[in-house]
């Protein structure tokens, strides 16, 4: 509990000379009230003005300010100084009675000072042919109340500024900074103080009553305000401390200095005298009071086991939520147990908050007081704010010496790794390497770390895939291949690291001895060329030989139906043959992608030449292909194969009176194209399977479609090679079709 206030013996004669001289004067001047007025000052005036000044607001550090001015102005206008000064008195006393409740010397110079200004600005007034009552709000009848106000302001800010000076505080900063701002607000509201006094005697009382809810109005959103101002205020100056207890993590692994810091932050706001941090260790499950203060003595910290419902710390863990308790009697209702302090007393009031971060408890905050009623809601709400922002401190506290433990770990798992493993910078030097780098290229780590990684593996093949990435000509992943002077060939897989916001933040490359598997390939590739061409030409031949006979002979009905059967088989055999060659090609050599190639042109060239092949069909073909060039690098004639494969099934596999939608355009750093039908569509267990070599769907309207099950093979090998990608959506239903997607890195301008 504080101590009770203790004002300076010159402040306490101050404010005591002013009630004295003001009530002197006010008594002598009471006969100036006319009766017939008191009815209206006591019912309208008096409430209205201890109300204004109920809803101040804070303008500076315990400065605040009220609209009752334009009421007293009014009421001066009306009936006179004296009234006025009345009026103004006992609103301003019974405010700090009710109210603020600040001592009675805050009384008393409430009191004398509201009386004594309203009387010297009243008289000023009629000194310089003033009129009471106001009639008529012309220009000199305006300025004359003007005049009054002003007189009243100025008088209000030098007795503030002489209260300041004896109350020890700094009262050249009220002058010079609180002081006019004040005077200004009070200025610009002061004008409907006249309009009242003009209002009420053409009108009566109910014109002046509808004129004073506006500025009650008013006086309670600057009120309320003001109260969220002081409650930010109040919430950054925690936080500063809060800010540099994180500061604080970077530099050591201790958790106490940092509770010592999250207990300094909170006490600017909030009497931590009897205070204590329990942390949470779910997997010990235990509580750890890291921190225990009592009456302002700390205690050494302990540990407990956790039980759910024993004591305060586990009841705030297990709810998840904070406990305002005012009373002792609250705190036994709720079955608490409350261990007495180092001091041996029993707390009366507590509040208690969890420390919760990503949805997880980490411990809980608790301040305790002796005496009942001791926190409000807003007390809890501010401690919630710094709960939250201290349990993120304590967890990354926490993180930081998990990381530590585990880099021991980490460091075994990837040296256990036959794969060579090198993590890189976004410039492209080594931040880590693991033990089968360091025997492969017989390079240490430390050699290794800081050098770029094209020194510790000078192929051009991984020069060119990390300027690839490094220049953002590749998004994803790149793969090459790395032949050793000793005959081994290596697969490399250079990946960009991202972190949560999709941002880079290095590279990561792995590389695996794939030389087995190399010459398995290069064996394969043999066979399907010597296979491919062995095929290739007596297929030819025959069916060159069997064109000359369909035409020299003269064929019956089904015999020209047979025909037809033969050249289509051998027409398939032929493109099975060109598709196996030109994956072969794709997979053997590695596409230039050095030349330009304009999407935009090029989708349009092969819409325009199956338009008339789905007109026949009588599908609708719709484009949206936009007129600016969409530029991607790569080979044209592979790029071409693309779209004719997609656009060719689509017109295969949508029945007649369908729509097949070709849509282009740039997204990012990608060029998008998808092919669109409204065709039989592809079950979902079907999908993972589409792109394998020689994979068809079967299901109904299918069976009749030709084809080798090479093309969407192909289509992938292409992209991949392009560095994009290549996706398919259906929901299998006939008559919704398929969409395929194709996205490439987009040229830079």
């Amino acid at each position: 509990m504080m101590s009770a206030q203790r004002f300076p013996r010159p402040f306490q004669l101050f404010c005591w000379s002013l009630a004295g001289g003001a009530t002197v004067a006010l008594l002598s001047v009471s006969h100036q009230v006319p009766l017939t007025a008191i009815p209206l000052l006591a019912l309208v005036f008096v409430p209205a003005t201890w109300a204004l000044h109920s809803l101040s607001f804070r303008i500076h550090r315990g400065i605040y300010h009220s609209f009752e001015g334009p009421i007293c102005l009014a009421c001066s206008l009306l009936f006179g100084p004296a009234a006025a000064a009345w009026v103004a008195a006992l609103g301003a006393a019974l405010n700090e009675i009710v109210m603020r409740r600040r001592g009675a010397p805050f009384v008393a110079r409430s009191w004398g000072m509201f009386a004594l200004i309203w009387l010297a600005g009243g008289y000023a007034y009629q000194a310089i042919g003033g009129e009471v009552p106001l009639t008529r709000l012309e220009a000199l009848e305006l300025g004359r109340a003007f005049f009054l106000a002003f007189v009243v302001a100025v008088l209000n800010r030098l007795v503030m500024t002489l209260s300041h000076r004896l109350q020890g505080l700094p009262a050249l900063d009220y002058l010079t900074r609180t002081a006019p701002r004040t005077f200004l607000i009070e200025m610009a509201v002061m004008p409907s103080g006249a309009a009242m006094a003009v209002a009420h005697v053409y009108t009566g009382p109910l014109a002046l009553t509808l004129l004073i809810l506006p500025l009650l109005i008013v006086g309670f959103l600057a009120q309320r305000l003001g109260q969220a101002q002081e409650t930010l205020e109040r919430q950054v100056a925690a936080l500063d401390a809060l800010s540099r207890a994180g500061m604080f993590i970077g530099s050591s692994q201790e958790l106490r200095p940092i509770l010592d810091l999250i207990r300094e932050g909170i006490g600017q706001l909030i009497d931590t005298s009897n205070f204590w941090v329990a942390i949470y260790e779910p997997e010990q499950q235990e509580l750890i009071y890291e921190v225990i203060y009592d009456e302002g003595v700390r205690y050494p910290s302990v540990r407990r086991p956790y039980r759910p419902g024993e004591g305060v710390a586990a009841w705030i863990i297990e709810h998840r939520r904070p406990l305002l308790l005012h009373t002792l009697e609250e705190i036994q209702s709720l079955g608490i147990v409350l261990p007495t302090g180092g001091s041996g007393k029993m707390a009366e009031s507590l509040l208690g908050v969890p420390m919760m971060v990503k949805g997880k408890v980490v411990g809980a905050i608790c301040t305790q007081s002796y005496t009942p009623f001791a926190f409000t809601e807003e007390d809890q709400e501010l401690l919630m704010a710094l709960a939250n922002q201290a349990a993120v401190a304590l967890e990354n506290a926490r993180l930081f010496r998990e990381i530590e433990r585990n880099r021991e770990y980490l460091r075994t798992v990837l040296d256990s790794v036959d794969h060579a493993i090198v993590v890189t910078s976004l410039d492209g030097r080594v931040r880590l390497v693991n033990r089968a780098m360091e025997v492969l290229f017989g390079v240490s780590e430390q050699e290794a770390i800081g050098r770029p990684l094209t020194e510790i593996v000078p192929h051009a093949s991984v020069s060119e895939a990390i300027q690839h990435l490094m220049n953002g000509e590749s998004t994803r992943e790149e793969t090459t291949e790395i032949e050793l002077s000793d005959g081994r060939v290596l697969v490399a897989h250079l990946t960009p690291v991202t972190d949560d916001r999709g941002e880079r933040i290095g590279y990561v490359t792995t590389m695996a001895d794939v030389s087995a598997l190399h010459q398995l390939s290069e064996l394969k590739s043999r066979m399907i060329r010597i296979a491919s061409h062995d095929l290739r030409n007596p297929l030819h031949l025959a069916k060159g030989f069997f064109e000359v006979l369909v035409e020299d002979l003269k064929l019956a009905g089904h015999q020209e139906q047979l025909a037809s059967r033969v050249m289509k088989n051998l027409q398939a055999m032929e493109r099975l043959i060109d598709n196996l060659l030109e994956l072969e090609r794709i997979e053997a050599t590695r596409i230039a992608r050095d030349t330009p190639v304009d999407m935009s042109e090029l989708v349009r060239e092969v819409v325009q030449e199956h338009r008339f092949r789905a007109e026949m069909k009588r599908l609708r073909l719709w484009t949206d292909i936009p007129e600016e060039p969409l530029l991607v690098k790569g080979d044209r004639h592979l790029l071409t194969q693309v779209v004719v494969n997609l656009l060719d099934n689509a017109i295969k596999y949508t029945p007649s009176g369908g729509e097949i939608w070709v849509r282009l355009w740039l997204e990012g750093d990608e060029v998008i194209l998808t092919v669109q039908d409204t065709g039989i569509g592809i079950p979902k267990e079907a999908q993972p399977y589409l792109f394998e070599q020689f994979y068809r769907v079967h299901q109904p309207g299918a069976e009749k479609v030709a084809g080798t099950g090479l093309g969407l093979s192909l289509v992938q090998a292409v992209v991949r090679e392009h560095g994009g990608r290549v996706w398919v959506e259906s929901e299998g239903v006939p008559g919704k079709g398929s969409l395929f997607g194709v996205a490439l890195p987009a040229m830079k301008q």
